[in-house]
């Protein structure tokens, strides 16, 4: 399995906007071969970092869908937020 995790902080006032947007996203996400699924994470801090998580099957479905027009539209409106980071693991145990 890999699991593929964007970590941002976004100005506090616009992380409850943020939230809302994941809450509310297409799911055109969940369409695509090979995803198991998608988790936001909010930290307790005054100033929340947001993670958003999702996990695939393999680096091949992963791969699809970055490619995908889907990826692209999604990408951009979260170009926003300056400090991000983007990582992918491979889930070695459980």
């Amino acid at each position: 399995m890999i699991v593929a995790i964007s970590r941002f902080r976004p100005a506090p006032e616009d992380a409850d906007r943020l939230v809302a947007r994941f809450q509310e996203r297409t799911r055109r996400v969940d369409a695509y071969e090979g995803f198991l699924g998608l988790e936001v994470l909010r930290s307790f801090e005054r100033s929340p970092e947001l993670l958003l998580v999702t996990r695939w099957r393999d680096r091949e479905s992963m791969r699809a869908y970055f490619q995908s027009e889907d990826f692209r539209r999604a990408k951009e409106a979260s170009a926003e937020q300056e400090g991000a980071t983007f990582a992918i693991y491979e889930v070695v145990g459980t």
